[in-house]
């Protein structure tokens, strides 16, 4: 990517390849009372071949072309190191065949960055807004609008020590809700919510290698509550994790970090038998490297094996655990074509609430896109994505739907 200064920027972009995105470099902004208000627009055409998502039933292979506008204002000002940023963000998303699949998404999304001074900084940043479960749907054939929540997002991150210091920690803690609408009385999806926190010790080996030990506990929860012997429970796993691992920018080419440890599961949940459900430990892990052998070419590698919350079924009450490994290419031809190319692989088991084992499922992502920088304050991208996802029963009662997905757009940015 043509510009790109620091490999900062693109190990936060790790993991965020799973789709074409076009940017414009420098969209310029309005300088009002010391805020710099930077509007911006984002236009999408395309063709979906796969709306729902679906393998198999009614709504199997339903394709349909789409456009989206997506408009975007930030206010950002800046106070020495310190920077306090607020975001007014919308999307309105439209199939042309399939018109129930539309949606309208809008929230308000914060940043900020405090530097006390050089031995105390603190992070903090939130999102809230109306969203929706693009690609499902509320009551398949019957109800195929996408299910609607309103997403409470909020974390902070406080550093203590200075960043040159032989030793320092990092304290944080998050929270993520969603609370789905109700059509008919009906929830629309399973309200659920996330909550973690932990700290990062710090141990300078070298100038720019730091070891690190990190302690956190992450609590996944729905809020429906259950009969019988777990009456009144939520389903919910409590994940504690011990991870080591480097934090690392050994040359001005790579910058990265790898931790590695286990994590444990439990819940309070007991089986049908009555019977507590016993603690499990398994090895997880969290990597992202990035490699720039020349300032306008980026390789970025990023793997995690974790517990998650069920993100493909909305209505289902299941958990996740299993692997996920990205891999991205982004690379500038000249100073106004560019090219993104990256790779997907997920790999997990969906478990019940009572910790079984209900269906096993690997997803393929691939993606390209070209990006073309016609102004300063316009790009272009024309994208491809390819999703293969194949999933096969192991629970009794369980439900498996492979599918294949294509999805072709013709994307636009520009600075207002």
């Amino acid at each position: 990517m043509k510009g790109i200064s620091k490999l900062s920027l693109a190990i936060a972009m790790a993991g965020y390849g799973m789709s074409a995105v076009a940017a414009v470099e420098d969209p310029g902004h309005i300088r009002w009372n010391g805020i710099d208000i930077t509007p911006q627009l984002k236009t999408d055409i395309g063709y979906d071949d796969n709306v729902f998502r679906e393998g198999s039933g009614d709504l199997k292979k339903k394709g349909s072309s789409f456009y989206s506008i997506d408009p975007s204002v930030e206010f950002k000002a800046q106070t020495g190191l310190s920077t306090y940023a607020i975001t007014l963000a919308a999307k309105d998303m439209n199939f042309t065949s399939e018109s129930d699949a539309g949606f309208t998404d809008y929230g308000i999304l914060g940043d900020i960055h405090q530097e006390f001074n050089s031995r105390n900084r603190l992070d903090v940043d939130w999102d809230y807004g109306v969203y929706h479960d693009s690609g499902s749907t509320v009551n398949g054939v019957d109800d195929k609008n996408a299910p609607e929540y309103v997403r409470k997002k909020g974390g902070l991150k406080y550093g203590f020590g200075s960043m040159d210091a032989m030793a320092r920690v990092d304290l944080f803690g998050s929270i993520d809700k969603r609370d789905y609408e109700k059509t008919r009385g009906i929830r629309e999806g399973e309200n659920r919510e996330t909550k973690e926190y932990g700290a990062t010790f710090f141990y300078r080996l070298m100038p720019k290698t730091d070891a690190l030990f990190e302690v956190k506990k992450r609590d996944l929860e729905y809020e429906r509550k259950l009969t019988g012997f777990n009456a009144g429970k939520s389903p919910a796993y409590d994940i504690t994790s011990y991870l080591v691992g480097l934090n690392w920018e050994a040359t001005a080419k790579t910058t990265g970090y790898a931790k590695i440890g286990r994590r444990y599961r439990e819940t309070d949940l007991r089986d049908g038998n009555n019977q507590k459900i016993d603690k499990e430990g398994y090895t997880g892990w969290e990597v992202g490297v990035s490699y720039m052998p020349v300032d306008h070419s980026v390789f970025q590698l990023s793997t995690t094996r974790d517990y998650g919350l069920e993100y493909d079924e909305p209505s289902e009450q299941n958990f996740t655990k299993g692997t996920t490994t990205t891999v991205a290419w982004m690379h500038d031809w000249t100073s106004r074509i560019g090219t993104n190319v990256n790779y997907s692989y997920t790999d997990e088991e969906v478990q019940s609430a009572l910790a079984t084992n209900e269906k096993d499922r690997k997803v393929k992502t691939f993606g390209v896109s070209v990006d073309w920088k016609v102004r300063r304050f316009v790009t272009l991208s024309l994208g491809y994505q390819n999703t293969d996802r194949d999933e096969s029963n192991i629970g009794v009662g369980a439900s498996d739907d492979s599918y294949r997905r294509n999805v072709y757009t013709l994307s636009a940015e520009l600075a207002i």
